[in-house]
């Protein structure tokens, strides 16, 4: 039974912290805004599959990897940085468009694979995910267990994840939402270049910590 609540406590953190807005949320928005349902719900499938991959690697024991080789998060952190300075590049670069104040949501006719592997690249090129990740399993399986346990927390987490991503995919991707949003397109733009900018910049300054 104790292995069954702290699972339950490690999936309460895990809902909490991807549901609240934050870098990957603000990107699945703004991808479902201007390029559509589809592309937001292969980039939110993106992201997803690279917070699984990091749910694995640190039920396998990615920790004393990294600490043996800590190099590789150097150049997490670097990679990582300077990706989400570019994503603020292109939040910054929508403010100097011609605003709408209302609009017609049209699907991307670029390749969705594109979406999808951009949602991957996003999170696999976020250190914080990998620190989350260490911090659920350790709250999931905080005695050791065995081979197979290890993995239930990311088995359960990974549905939940599945459905708060594309959920938001699917909100801002709503046309009402759309053009509630062109209303304030200024504001909303400029404040998630802002936190993508903060992002890249910690991840770059963080690099010798």
């Amino acid at each position: 039974m104790e292995i069954f609540s702290s699972i339950l406590i490690a999936l309460f953190i895990y809902i909490l912290g991807i549901a609240s807005p934050g870098p990957s949320n603000l990107a699945i928005a703004h991808t479902s805004i201007y390029a559509g349902r589809k592309a937001g719900i292969c980039f939110a499938l993106g992201v997803t599959m690279g917070s699984f991959f990091w749910g694995i690697c640190a039920a396998s024991g990615l920790q004393p990897i990294l600490s043996r080789y800590s190099e590789l998060l150097y150049i997490l952190k670097i990679l990582g940085g300077l990706y989400f300075l570019y994503l603020a590049y292109n939040s910054f670069k929508m403010l100097i468009k011609k605003e709408q104040k209302k609009v017609e949501i049209k699907e991307s006719k670029g390749s969705l694979s594109k979406y999808f592997l951009s949602g991957i690249m996003m999170h696999l090129l976020n250190p914080k995910a990998i620190a989350v990740w260490i911090a659920i399993i350790a709250v999931a399986l905080p005695n050791g267990q065995n081979t197979m346990s290890i993995y239930l927390p990311v088995m359960i987490c990974l549905p939940f994840g599945i459905v708060v991503f594309i959920g938001y995919s699917l909100m801002f991707s709503n046309e009402k939402v759309v053009n509630k949003y062109f209303n304030f397109k200024k504001y909303i733009d400029g404040f998630i270049g802002v936190i993508f900018s903060i992002v890249g910049c910690k991840l770059l300054f963080d690099v010798n910590k």
